[in-house]
Formats: C-alpha cells, sequence, structure tokens
C-alpha cells in the first residue's frame, strides 16, 4: 500500500491500460470517464474496480481536483485476498465498492430513464402530429427518420432484480458490513461480483448514451428537420387558420422541457431554437389573404429529390463537367444491369473505368472537405461508406439505412481506430505520417526515389516533403486502394462503389464500432498479453543503467476502409522506423464478419511481421532463436520430428499445402488455435507448435491460473515462471541502485517491471 498525491487533471489511470492496481481515494474526488459518460467518485471509493474481471482499465481516471490515492497491487483475485490477510481493509474496500456501485447505478438509471422518455415522447409526439394535421386540415410533413427509429435493444439489459440488490446493499454501513461479511472469501468474493456488475452498468450506460446520440436529432437538429420543427410550423399553421393552438402548444411545450431537461443537447443549439420560437409572434391571417404561413420545414434526409440524385450531387461536389456527369451515370447504370459481373469479357473493362473513376472522384472530394469542412451528409455517405448511387445500392430504403449511419460515425472514432476520412484529416494536419506503399517504402523514401528518378525537380524536394496535401495523395494512391480491395474479400470482381451485393443484412448491424474493436483486441491481449509489447532503448549512464532494453506497449491504429467486406488487412508493423510507432491494420467499416476473429487473423500475422522487422536478414536463421526463425524450421524439417505422430505430420502436411507452402499462414492457423482453443484448455496444436507459441506468445496471468492445474502446460508455465523471477530479481537490483543514484523511476521503467507480472 503506497499512498500518492495527484495534481488537478492529472490521469491516474488510462482505459485500455493493464490493471497493475487498485486505488482507495483517501482525499479529494476523481472523474471516470467512460465512451459517453462522466462519473465522479469521492472520498472512499474504489479506482479501476470496474475492469477487474478484464484485468485492463475500462475508463479514464482524471484527477477532479488534488487528489490522495492508496494503491493496492492488484492483477487478479488472488491479490484481494492477499490484502484482506496482510490488513484490515476488508469491510472498507467493500464498503468502497457497494457506494461505488450506488454512484453508477444512480447514474446509469438516469440515463436509462431519459432514454425511455425519450422513445415513448418521440414516438407519442409523431404519432399525435399526425392526428392533428389531419383533425385542424393542416399541411403535414413527413419525418422519414421515424421509420428507422425503435426503441433501445433490451437483450443486454440489467435485470431489475439486480438492480434492487446493489440498492439495498449501498445503504450498508460499515458497521453492518463488519458483522455480515465474517471471512476474507466473502469479502473477495463480494468485490470481484461489485466490480462485475460495476462494468455492466458502464456498458449498460453507454448502450444507452449511445442511444441517445444517434437519434437525438429526430427531436431537435441544427438543419431544422426535426420533431420540434414540425410542431412548431404546425402550431403557426393552426394560429394563422383562426384556431386554437393550445393542442398543438401542449405537445411543443413537452418537447421543449423534455430538451431543456435531458443535457443531451447542446446549449447553443437550444438558445438559438427556442429563441425563435420564443420570438414568433404567432399571428392569425387577415381577412383577404391566402391562408399560406410561413413554413421552414426542409427536410434533407430521406427526400426522393436529394435522394435520386445522389450521383450527380457527388460528382457535382468533385466538379466534373455535365458530360463526365452524364458518362459516370451511364457507365454505371450499364454495369449495374449485369447479372453475372464474374463474367470477365463482358465486365472487366467496364469495372475498370468505374475503379478509376471512384479514385478520382474520392480525391477530388476529399480535397475539397479536407480545406473547406465536410458539411453535407451526402459527401460524408460518400467518403465514409463508398456509397454514389441510390439504384445501385439497392433502392431508397437502404440509401436512408446508410444515411442514418452517418450520424454514428462518432461511435467509428477513438484514441487508435479511425474512420478513412477522419484518418487522412490527421494525415493532413500532420498528427500522423503516411503509411508505407506496396513495396514498403514512406513517403519520405517515395520522394526522394522520385528526385533521383527525374519524376520530382531536386529543387522542388523539401515542397514535396512539406506539403501534407502530397501526403495524403501518396495514401490515397496506395492503402486507400491496394487496401479497399483486399478488405473487401473479392478481389476478382471488386469494385470499389458501395453496392447493394456488398451489404449482408443491415447496415446497422456491419457498422464497425469503437467498442467493437476495442473489445475484440482486449480479449486477444487478455490471452496473449506481451502481444504489443515492442523493446525499446533506455539508458542513463549517469544513474548506472548503460544500454537497457524496456518493454513498452504500442497499440495498433485501426483504420475503417469506406468499403464493406468480410476481411481485414495487417498493412504494417510500425509507422515509422521506430518500433515504438505503432502497427496499422486495415478493415472494412462495414463488415459481414466476426471482428474477433479478423483481430485474431490479423494480430498472428502482426506477431510474425513484427518479428521478421526486428530480426532483419537472419528472420529465418536457426542460430538466432527466434519466432520466425524456430517456426520455419519446424516447418522445413517436420517429417524429421520425432516428437510428432504419423497423423499430426499429415495433418501438418495438409496445412502447408491449404496454405500454398507460406510459412507465416500455416503461422496465422496455428495462432488462432492457440487463441480461440488452447487459451481454453481445447487442444488443437501438436507438441513442437504448443512449445514455439508458448515460448513467444506466452499465456497472460489470468490464462495461465486458469489452466495452472492441467498437466500438458505444467512444464510451460514452470519454466515461465522461473524466467520471470530471475528477470524480475535482475531488474529490481538494477532499480534500486539507480533510485541510490538520484535515477527516477519514469512510467516507462515502472511499465517494463510490470511486464514480468502479467
Amino acid at each position: 500500500m503506497a499512498n500518492q498525491v495527484y495534481k488537478k487533471g492529472s490521469v491516474i489511470y488510462k482505459a485500455g491500460d493493464r490493471m497493475k492496481e487498485v486505488g482507495l481515494i483517501i482525499q479529494g474526488s476523481v472523474y471516470q470517464k467512460s465512451q459517453h459518460g462522466v462519473f465522479q467518485l469521492e472520498k472512499g471509493h474504489l479506482l479501476g474496480l470496474a475492469g477487474c474481471d478484464a484485468a485492463i482499465y475500462p475508463c479514464d481516471y482524471i484527477a477532479a481536483e488534488d487528489v490522495t490515492i492508496s494503491s493496492f497491487e492488484y492483477r487478479g483475485p488472488g491479490d484481494f485476498m492477499k490484502i484482506m490477510k496482510e490488513s484490515s481493509y476488508g469491510s472498507v474496500f467493500i464498503l468502497a465498492a457497494l457506494k461505488q456501485v450506488g454512484v453508477l447505478l444512480e447514474q446509469y438509471q438516469q440515463v436509462r430513464d431519459t432514454a425511455r422518455e425519450f422513445y415513448k415522447l418521440t414516438v407519442g409526439a409523431y404519432r399525435d402530429y399526425k392526428f392533428l394535421c389531419s383533425k385542424y386540415q393542416a399541411k403535414e410533413h413527413e419525418l422519414n427518420r421515424m421509420e428507422y427509429f425503435s426503441a433501445i435493444d433490451m437483450q443486454n439489459a440489467i435485470p431489475e432484480w439486480k438492480e434492487n440488490y446493489y440498492q439495498q446493499f449501498s445503504k450498508f454501513t460499515l458497521s453492518d458490513l463488519k458483522g455480515l461479511f465474517t471471512s476474507n472469501e466473502l469479502c473477495v468474493g463480494t468485490i470481484e461480483m461489485a466490480g462485475n456488475f460495476m462494468t455492466e452498468l458502464i456498458r449498460r450506460t453507454d448502450e444507452e448514451m449511445n442511444y441517445l446520440e444517434k437519434g437525438k436529432n429526430i427531436l431537435l437538429s441544427d438543419k431544422k428537420n426535426d420533431l420540434f420543427q414540425l410542431f412548431f410550423d404546425l402550431e403557426k399553421q393552426v394560429t394563422y387558420k383562426g384556431n386554437d393552438r393550445e393542442e398543438v402548444k401542449a405537445w411543443t411545450d413537452k418537447i421543449i422541457e423534455f430538451i431543456r431537461s435531458s443535457g443531451i443537447y447542446a446549449e447553443s443549439l437550444v438558445k438559438i431554437r427556442m429563441d425563435e420560437y420564443d420570438a414568433c409572434p404567432f399571428t392569425i391571417c387577415r381577412q383577404g389573404e391566402e391562408q399560406t404561413p410561413d413554413d421552414e420545414w426542409s427536410e434533407d434526409e430521406g427526400s426522393e429529390e436529394e435522394v435520386t440524385t445522389c450521383l450527380r450531387q457527388i460528382l457535382t461536389y468533385a466538379e466534373y463537367g455535365e458530360d463526365e456527369i452524364t458518362e459516370f451515370e451511364e457507365k454505371l447504370k450499364q454495369y449495374s444491369e449485369i447479372t453475372d459481373r464474374s463474367d470477365e469479357s463482358e465486365t472487366r473493362i467496364l469495372r475498370k473505368w468505374l475503379t478509376a473513376q471512384y479514385y478520382k472522384c474520392y480525391k477530388l472530394c476529399a480535397k475539397r472537405a479536407l480545406t473547406q469542412g465536410l458539411h453535407d451528409e451526402i459527401i460524408s455517405m460518400f467518403l465514409n461508406f463508398g456509397f454514389m448511387d441510390v439504384s445501385y445500392v439497392g433502392g431508397e430504403e437502404k440509401a436512408n439505412e446508410i444515411l442514418e449511419l452517418v450520424n454514428q460515425l462518432f461511435a467509428c472514432n477513438m484514441d487508435n481506430v479511425f474512420t478513412f476520412f477522419e484518418w487522412i484529416k490527421t494525415i493532413y494536419s500532420g498528427e500522423n505520417v503516411p503509411s508505407i506503399n506496396e513495396l514498403d517504402m514512406n513517403y519520405q523514401k517515395y520522394v526522394k526515389g522520385c528526385v533521383r528518378s527525374g519524376e520530382i525537380p531536386a529543387d522542388k524536394e523539401e515542397e514535396y516533403l512539406e506539403d501534407n496535401w502530397r501526403k495524403v495523395e501518396f495514401e490515397l494512391d496506395n492503402i486507400f486502394k491496394s487496401g479497399g480491395k483486399v478488405t473487401c474479400g473479392h478481389i476478382t470482381t471488386f469494385c470499389p462503389i458501395l453496392s447493394e451485393d456488398d451489404l449482408i443484412g443491415l447496415p446497422q448491424n456491419m457498422l464497425v464500432t469503437s467498442m467493437k474493436i476495442k473489445a475484440a483486441i482486449d480479449e486477444i491481449r487478455n490471452i496473449d498479453f506481451s502481444l504489443f509489447y515492442r523493446e525499446v532503448m533506455f539508458s542513463n549512464k549517469e544513474k548506472g543503467i548503460g544500454q537497457e532494453y524496456i518493454n513498452v506497449e504500442v497499440l495498433p491504429q485501426i483504420i475503417l476502409l469506406p468499403n464493406a467486406g468480410s476481411k481485414g488487412m495487417m498493412w504494417q508493423v510500425t509507422a515509422e522506423t521506430r518500433n515504438n510507432t505503432p502497427a496499422r491494420i486495415l478493415l472494412p467499416i462495414l463488415c459481414s464478419s466476426d471482428i474477433k476473429d479478423i483481430m485474431i487473423e490479423n494480430c498472428g500475422r502482426y506477431r510474425w511481421e513484427m518479428c521478421r522487422k526486428i530480426q532483419g536478414a537472419r528472420w529465418n536463421d536457426i542460430t538466432t532463436p527466434s519466432l520466425t526463425s524456430e517456426y520455419s524450421d519446424y516447418l522445413q524439417y517436420y517429417r524429421k520430428n520425432f516428437d510428432l505422430s504419423a497423423e499430426a505430420k499429415e495433418k501438418l502436411r495438409n496445412t502447408i499445402k491449404r496454405c500454398r507452402n507460406n510459412n507465416r499462414e500455416v503461422f496465422v492457423k496455428d495462432y488462432e488455435n492457440w487463441i480461440k482453443y488452447e487459451a481454453n484448455g481445447s487442444f488443437r496444436l501438436n507438441k513442437s507448435a504448443r512449445n514455439i507459441l508458448f515460448t513467444y506468445c506466452p499465456f497472460g496471468r489470468q490464462v495461465r491460473e486458469a489452466l495452472g492445474g492441467n498437466p500438458m502446460y505444467q512444464e510451460f508455465f514452470n519454466r515461465f515462471n522461473i524466467q520471470n523471477q530471475k528477470k524480475i530479481k535482475k531488474l529490481t537490483t538494477m532499480y534500486n541502485k539507480y533510485v541510490e543514484k538520484g535515477g527516477e523511476i519514469t512510467p516507462e521503467l515502472s511499465e517494463n517491471i510490470e511486464f514480468y507480472n502479467l
């Protein structure tokens, strides 16, 4: 146990980081920040408890003020048992856990009730709007988005009994708990269950918030194509005709009350719209005037006139000429009428023309959107999903479903996950460097190569290296084209324009969100804990550390390409030449396959390629032991391997044949079995493969503990523990000497020694 003071605004624990401790707030308060919610934890609350089940912090914990935290080592339930035995914190921890559950439960119930009220109000208002239009013979407008509006999915809802159970528990005092929990086992079990329930509360709260975020524009939108505007216009019509508007105003008031009280709308937007409403005189038609009051309704989304001209709108935005637009429309219509697009003799030339024009159009639209801002939803559909034409995507209904996804793009971006347009924005702003091309050349090498070949004048080299738009062009000409073709899943008939054939099921269900990716990656990291760790050099000769390699975790950047597909692609293992830069993995933004399976496959490729990069030319030299060299040797000489049975050799021979003698792909197959089956105690690998996998891709602590009694792994675990203890002892001695000489244990050094406890 150690006390530490954090200044206001300091990040105490970061979401996604591996758990190494839990913290008890001794003084001050802390913000617990999830994807959509921020909760304030006060004195006596535990930090990190919600991540105990996954051993990964689920939220950011940020000091709301200067705060004192008492930290306790935690990597698994056994550590709580250790704390209970060595201290008298049993009841204190339970009280802290239950108090925190109470706070999160209250926040969840508020959000849940807001979501329920939002649904009830929206459906009721739209139903009565139609009735009132008919009653007062007023002009009725359609709100097409209501066709896709539904109640929140209750499949993962928290049972009422569980809410009531923890509500009662949260009322207990410390004296109540001391009398109730008389053994350490009861204390640990209750704390672990409370932690799991917190995780469930955070997840469900984010789902409810996500639901509100996706649907809130139906009630109030900056484009005025919303229910509030419908009733506003209806009030004006009813008043203008000399009728009593109170019945309509009652609904308007309900909507206004919810808008102001829910807290889900920007204050600036609310003020603008409410001021406009309050300033309206609601005049009555004078005798002799035509009864046609001002009507501000202009629902852009889903209107037939706009949807049927999407292709023309996109091409016009790209500044195509009229002849070019007409030619594109004719070619796309001709291609869409072909029933068998696998007939190369008929479609290859046409598909090639459409593909070239698509990339040309995308580049022109992207440049304009980057320089002027992206404000048009149809252009956003094109840049983020590859959508161009309504009929080509399956009709107006499908087009509207994709249009709905534009309002959900916020769920597809986080720290290391980017939609493709957001990704090229980071390159345009200089936050990220372009990816390598298919020849493994980065942008700098590419420019220098063009200078040598005469394609770029020597005096223009510096200009090209500094020009951010040219960097974006490099990205569009390489990763965009190649990645889209691979991730679609059907290379031979690939056409980048989103089509009806690409949509397997509902677009809503196909959408790849950052939370889906995070859940998949975290699950893999829990099994293969060292997956994204890199060795980087640390040196401080004055304090006694010459050149020491330390382990630093670098999570990959995930780029969601604007297409629908079923594959992922591990594009590069590092962003730059330095080993502490992230890998880049490509996924389709609309995916018809299981995200976890795709990520496991690409993590296997990442494992192999990272080892190749580190080993260089000696990647398959068995005299230098490594994952790639040992695995290549195993595949080359498997026929002489006495540890393999005849059946195992035959199975391996067939696998090698299916993988076309590609060592990496054979390894990927074994890696998939390692993560999906072996980690659960289901044996799929032979002895030799299992030995190599455990040596270079060892299981995380929780998996090792779960399989600890399995004799198949006993030898591996014993060897692993001995090696780790030796390394920890060596590092502890080195760090102690380093501190004695005035050195500071940086977060990197602390993470390095934590690595051997994972």
